[in-house]
């Protein structure tokens, strides 16, 4: 499947959009940038990349993309993990984790209601894929679905570090890896 440029060009508009939010919002409410995790932390990175990577060789396995261009790269690679992790965890998941406290317990991982929100949203964003990867209704709904998973898992290591390195870099090499075939 090749995506058509003009596909590509309006993907890399929507998530330089994206990315503009926490931006604009910070600076119309004077808060500080580095509440949104733009922070360096160690913590759990080595975990959470090895997991990524695991996940995305899985994934190649599975499907591939037919030809993979710089552009298709450069968009699923760098541009989607920075932007998104910036706005779903570092923006979204941090103010309603902020307004809503309470969460579930599973077995030794403790989620927050807003992190299982901004997960749920982050699957719900993937499913328009449908338009952007050509997919049939019955694959978006299983890549929402994993991308939801996938997003409750990001989101914990997020809840837990307070920084989106982890989740930047988790989500680089899942997608990246994911585009190979292997």
């Amino acid at each position: 499947m090749v995506i058509p440029h003009q596909t590509l060009v309006y993907a890399c508009i929507v998530q330089l959009a994206i990315a503009s939010i926490p931006i604009i919002y910070s600076r119309l409410t004077h808060r500080d940038l580095r509440n949104y995790g733009l922070k360096i932390t160690k913590k759990l990175l080595v975990q959470g990349v090895s997991l990524s990577i695991s996940i995305g060789i899985c994934l190649s396995l599975i499907s591939s993309s037919d030809t993979l261009t710089v552009g298709w790269f450069f968009l699923s690679c760098l541009l989607a993990p920075v932007c998104e992790e910036f706005f779903f965890r570092g923006f979204l998941q941090t103010h309603l984790m902020e307004k809503v406290r309470a969460g579930k317990r599973l077995s030794k991982f403790h989620l927050s209601y807003g992190l299982m929100l901004a997960a749920l949203i982050f699957g719900a964003v993937h499913f328009l894929d449908i338009f952007l990867l050509d997919l049939s209704f019955v694959n978006a709904i299983i890549n929402a679905i994993f991308a939801m998973i996938f997003g409750l898992l990001i989101g914990y290591i997020y809840q837990e570090t307070d920084s989106i390195l982890t989740p930047i870099l988790m989500h680089s090499c899942l997608n990246g890896l994911s585009l190979l075939p292997l």
